[in-house]
């Protein structure tokens, strides 16, 4: 973005170009739209985003990879307590629905497996995932895969504990009001973001 000031601007002297007040004007027009823009940012709840980059490569990553399946034991006993269907590009253009059992919440840790294949190779594959419920973050997690070889299919296996149990809400107050953002990147290179909508039954 280009500097709305220059380092070699020329000093103006005041009343050398007449009355300011039209300048004055318009600088409080501006910070006015800056203040109702600003409110309106604090009023819109944020559920998280869909989005592909730009780039080509991105895209060509993103429109070859799949996730196969995924699945959710209870960690402390190997329990199966979710599995999903293949996910494949509509993952990138529209909110997904996952109907998880409620049961899931009264572990202390679940066991999360992602099973997928990618065309193209990546050399730092990684995961970072947003929980919003009802606009608001409450929690951030990152997962770092690695290598990815092109053509491959790869499991990926991860822990994820729960929070206090003091801190836990109930399934009733959660279902439906959580969303899953999930960026997907190779090292610092962007390549999408998911979102998946959960429900608790």
């Amino acid at each position: 973005m280009e500097s709305k000031y220059d380092d070699d601007e020329e000093e103006v002297k005041s009343g050398e170009y007449g009355d300011s007040k039209g300048g004055d004007e318009d600088s409080e027009d501006e910070e006015a739209a800056v203040e109702r823009e600003f409110k309106a940012l604090l009023n819109t709840p944020l559920k998280g985003e869909l989005a592909v980059s730009k780039d080509p490569m991105a895209q060509r990553i993103a429109e070859g990879f799949t996730i196969n399946w995924m699945n959710m034991r209870d960690a402390e006993n190997g329990e199966m307590m979710w599995e999903s269907g293949e996910w494949g590009e509509k993952m990138w253009r529209k909110e997904l629905k996952a109907r998880i059992p409620a049961d899931i919440l009264s572990c202390r840790a679940v066991s999360r497996e992602i099973n997928f294949s990618s065309i193209e190779k990546m050399e730092s594959f990684k995961l970072e995932q947003r929980i919003f419920f009802q606009g608001v973050c409450i929690e951030e997690w990152f997962f770092d895969f690695g290598f990815v070889i092109p053509g491959s299919t790869n499991s990926w296996q991860q822990i994820i504990e729960a929070a206090e149990e003091s801190e836990m809400m109930t399934a009733e107050a959660l279902s439906g009001n959580i969303t899953i953002e999930t960026s997907f990147y190779d090292g610092d290179f962007f390549i999408a973001k998911s979102l998946v909508r959960v429900f608790y039954v």
